[in-house]
């Protein structure tokens, strides 16, 4: 009896040890977060209140209240294969987003310990939050926007929301996208938050994503962001076609 006892209990601790190291949480100490985050390979996440954000905000970061009504449909627009680094004032909203990318099929999710109070704490720099958003495209109807593509001999579309940092990011390089190709192709800007429809009906998996379409139909598709460069040389393929 005692015998098989003992095996129990090793089993269960195996069990639980295999649980563990396959979890997608890793708690990480201030200057652990900052080294993940300056490697620039995951997206940095700010769960705070827009007041809180407001008073300062880790360089790069993308806003999504925790409060938010829509937050969890919102965490799904994100990318799930990236690594996400998640921080609040304290860390447990974090943690408790954390546990919510976790359910949701996120491949590994970081929390920052102690949240912006410590990284506040070793004087490492904050940025301002956007005080004005910018609007995007406004709500349109998954029948109007499929006939402006197909009205367009050639349409870049680039589907994103206004608290993705990666989108803000790329919104310059779009923007002259759209000044470089004037007349040659349509530029379109969809925000997937107030047009959940098409996002849905386009399979958009996560912001931002860019699609070229050639009257109405999909020709090519790029998740994350990308240089000016390379979206020119993919247009001007089209165009030469």
């Amino acid at each position: 009896m005692h015998s098989f006892l003992s095996r129990f209990t090793i089993t269960l601790l195996l069990v639980a040890g295999t649980a563990f190291a396959d979890s997608p949480i890793e708690d990480l100490s201030v200057n652990e977060f900052k080294a993940l985050v300056d490697s620039g390979e995951g997206i940095l996440l700010d769960v705070r209140t827009p007041k809180e954000v407001a008073q300062g905000k880790i360089p790069g970061a993308s806003v999504l209240n925790i409060y938010d009504e829509n937050f969890e449909r919102k965490l799904n627009f994100m990318q799930k294969d990236k690594p996400i680094y998640v921080y609040c004032r304290s860390g447990g909203r974090s943690s408790q987003a954390a546990k919510t990318m976790s359910k949701n099929g996120f491949s590994k999710v970081y929390n920052l310990l102690g949240g912006i109070g410590t990284w506040n704490k070793a004087e490492l720099p904050l940025e301002k939050a956007d005080s004005v958003s910018k609007k995007l495209t406004p709500s349109i109807s998954p029948k109007d926007f499929a006939q402006t593509l197909s009205q367009s001999r050639l349409a870049l579309v680039d589907f994103q929301t206004q608290w993705c940092a990666p989108c803000k990011q790329m919104e310059p390089i779009i923007d002259a996208i759209g000044t470089e190709f004037k007349g040659k192709a349509a530029i379109l800007k969809i925000d997937v938050d107030a047009n959940p429809e098409i996002a849905d009906q386009y399979e958009v998996q996560g912001v931002p994503v860019f699609v070229l379409f050639v009257k109405g139909e999909e020709k090519w598709r790029h998740s994350g962001t990308i240089s000016r460069e390379a979206l020119e040389e993919r247009i001007n393929r089209e165009i030469n076609d």
